[in-house]
């Protein structure tokens, strides 16, 4: 399904638009007012404008969720509201019947007078201001262009979005600034969330539902009412929360006083009760917990505990002065170590936040760090997990899923070089896949892009290919295999973030990808990974092998996202059985906590800093290394990358022995690396494992025997790499044939 989204930057076009992404939906979204980031902007009322735009599009549905909100700007400017919501929408309605696509328009409870709330959709409506007549107008007008499209009328909705004049947010502002609020206690809606508005809408339209809906929040209660229900779930002082009557508030616009919305037709339609006030606000809470921990700033607080956080995060900035700033390097002594840790009073500061909030379970830290790592990767998706070995077992079990078409099956095989990380290869070994094996370049350390062709054979469904060290692999050959004989691919791209080739970040070439954070790594959680979605259907698999392999996509603590928690039937389990424990693929529990992904988040800053002081170390080293190239093999980058370098990796000829100068290095306090698991199937834990092995892997063997890297992580100092390059100047000292200049 393609989906078009009109009104992409509001709260209900934006909730829409990343409900339709997570269920693997391909979504087009346009802007008015408020710039979107790749979203095109549409004037609906430009009738050619429109026709054509949807025409290029060609969708399947059309959400149509651009509107004037505001009562008194209606009233003030009527013949805009009317051009909006009456002739924009025929523009809409008109345009999606030409390509045979469906309407949902989002309609409101003010088109009734407020005389007798709730309505149901049977209810004679009867406008009493500008805003309730023009929509009226543009539901009538959906019925006359597009029959089979749906109308959804709600009420108040809110949700966290700044800026944004909804009527939560508004009563956000006020208490977090401790101000009085005067709220009017004889107004009755149905407050509903615009993210669960959203989802309702798509499960709607999946069941082929036609004609008017109401789709509301559960309770029916006054304004005043919900402003003390968010205060209590916000942690804000509601005494700043003053009861009045709409009288006395003076509003200029009449008001529907007992407006709100029945939901027996809903219900009856999709088997579930709406979404519970209660449970709706703890998402709400949820989602201003994820916007207000980007960094931390001192602020105005509005109680004596959030005064106490504030001096106790204060503190924390003084204690890693004090304890965790870089300390002086002393030759010999300091340790000159291949990968680490690199982080400020930023990562401090989230961890003790987070601590203090104690909220364990993957949460707020946990959305914000997701949506920050996909934005820097321009990827479809992004799923954080507890590590890259459980990223890389994630992806694999994801392309085995039965919600697949065509899904790998034990026995399909996998081509893999034989150069790799153990937890690369164990994921295809333990699900009954089998690996192919394929020869690896000395210089690059990547495979062989010359050697894959001839190992594909009718068996072969996927490559997984890793990035070694950083250096990205010939993502034109490999990408052009995969098209031409339809495979899978995985790019383990753990050692390799912010890399690129042919100006594209590595780990958006495959239909998944992976990433650790495990400190030797660009950015670190401590313990962590992610899996890269680039694949639209692949979002909820990769989501529920995550989360135990079940079929809910709620978030921890919440239950009932869909609003059809007893309502489903899959497989042979009864109908109405609980949603949270229906499991459609085999899966496991790999989420993180949420104290990791708060270093996350402030680390995800630090990415292009981290990738480019690697690549002045990188280049450092080399200079320094270049004249000893006929006893080294220096790396080598294809012309078309842009490598993000895990380490600077060195394979020794003519004679020297490796192990000699590991051992010169290290005495000297200067860590080195092997490449990871040298020939893999030397290794005792892969002896005998079900495999095939393309060609020779004569260049793998020589990896095993010669090579080693050392360090380029940004903690090394100008200071240490001189130490370092001096060190290998004293080892070739007694070379022969090497004419040694001084270092300068």
């Amino acid at each position: 399904m393609k989906a078009l989204v009109i009104g992409g930057s509001g709260l209900v076009g934006s909730a829409l638009h990343r409900t339709l992404q997570l269920g693997g939906v391909e979504v087009v979204a346009t802007f008015h007012s408020h710039p979107v980031n790749g979203a095109p902007r549409l004037d609906i009322t430009h009738a050619q404008a429109v026709r054509d735009f949807v025409e290029t599009v060609n969708p399947d549905v059309v959400f149509l969720t651009a509107a004037k909100v505001s009562s008194d700007y209606c009233e003030d400017h009527p013949e805009e509201a009317f051009a909006l919501h009456a002739e924009g929408t025929r523009n809409v309605a008109e345009a999606a019947a030409r390509c045979g696509a469906r309407v949902v328009y989002y309609s409101t409870d003010y088109i009734f007078d407020g005389q007798s709330g709730p309505y149901s959709e049977e209810d004679e409506s009867s406008p009493i201001n500008v805003y309730g007549r023009t929509k009226l107008a543009g539901e009538e007008i959906v019925r006359e262009c597009a029959p089979q499209s749906l109308i959804l009328r709600t009420s108040m909705v809110y949700g966290w979005v700044r800026p944004s004049g909804n009527f939560a947010m508004k009563v956000w502002e006020c208490l977090q600034a401790e101000k009085a609020m005067r709220i009017a206690d004889d107004q009755w809606r149905n407050p509903t969330l615009a993210d669960y508005l959203a989802e309702v809408s798509v499960r709607l339209l999946q069941s082929g539902a036609q004609g008017i809906f109401h789709v509301v929040g559960k309770q029916w209660v006054s304004n005043y009412e919900f402003a003390q229900a968010l205060a209590r779930v916000m942690g804000l002082n509601p005494d700043f929360l003053v009861p009045v009557s709409t009288a006395e508030l003076g509003q200029r616009t009449l008001r529907p006083m007992q407006g709100g919305l029945k939901t027996e037709k809903l219900e009856c339609t999709l088997g579930t009760a709406p979404m519970d006030l209660g449970e709706s606000l703890k998402r709400f809470r949820r989602q201003w917990r994820a916007d207000t921990r980007i960094i931390y700033a001192p602020q105005k607080v509005s109680s004596h505990a959030e005064k106490l956080k504030q001096e106790t995060l204060d503190k924390v900035r003084e204690y890693y002065e004090l304890v965790h700033k870089p300390r002086p390097f002393a030759p010999y002594r300091t340790r000159i170590q291949y990968s680490g840790r690199v982080f400020g009073e930023e990562e401090m500061v989230n961890l003790v936040d987070s601590a203090l909030d104690f909220w364990l379970t993957l949460g707020p830290y946990g959305d914000l760090f997701e949506e920050k790592v996909k934005r820097y990767l321009g990827a479809r998706d992004f799923v954080v997990v507890n590590s890259g070995s459980t990223a890389n077992l994630t992806a694999v079990l994801a392309l085995m899923s039965r919600q697949l078409e065509n899904p790998l099956r034990p026995g399909d095989e996998v081509i893999t070089p034989a150069v790799t990380f153990p937890t690369t290869l164990a994921p295809i070994v333990h699900s009954g896949l089998v690996p192919v094996f394929v020869d690896s370049v000395v210089g690059t350390y990547n495979v062989d892009p010359s050697r894959l062709e001839e190992a594909i054979s009718e068996k072969t469904r996927a490559l997984m290919i890793p990035h070694a060290l950083g250096n990205p692999c010939d993502m034109k050959v490999i990408c052009d295999l995969v098209q031409r004989y339809n495979l899978y691919l995985i790019e383990d791209s753990c050692d390799a973030l912010g890399a690129s080739f042919g100006g594209r970040r590595v780990g958006t070439f495959g239909d998944l990808a992976t990433l650790s954070f495990f400190p030797a790594h660009q950015i670190t959680m401590g313990e962590g990974g992610g899996v890269i979605v680039n694949k639209p259907r692949l979002s909820r698999i990769v989501r529920s092998v995550r989360d135990w392999g079940r079929d809910c996509w709620c978030a921890p603590g919440e239950s009932n996202t869909c609003g059809k928690r007893f309502g489903w039937q899959l497989g042979e389990l009864p109908k109405g059985y609980d949603h949270k424990y229906i499991y459609s693929n085999i899966g496991y529990n790999f989420k993180p906590t949420d104290l990791q992904a708060a270093i996350g988040v402030a680390q995800t800053d630090r990415i292009s800093e981290f990738v480019k002081k690697r690549g002045e170390n990188f280049a450092r080293l080399y200079k320094g290394l270049e004249e000893y190239q006929d006893f080294l093999v220096l790396p080598r980058i294809d012309p078309r990358a842009s490598p993000s370098w895990f380490g600077f990796p060195i394979t020794v000829k003519n004679g020297v022995s490796r192990r000699e100068l590991v051992l010169w290095l290290e005495t000297a306090n200067i860590e080195t690396r092997e490449v990871f698991a040298g020939n893999i199937l030397k290794q005792p834990g892969y002896e005998g494992i079900p495999r095939r092995v393309s060609g020779t892997l004569e260049n793998t063997d020589r990896i095993m025997r010669d090579t080693f890297f050392i360090g380029v992580y940004p903690g090394l100092t100008d200071e240490m790499i001189d130490f370092v390059l001096e060190r290998f100047r004293r080892f070739f000292k007694g070379q022969p044939g090497l004419e040694i200049h001084p270092l300068t």
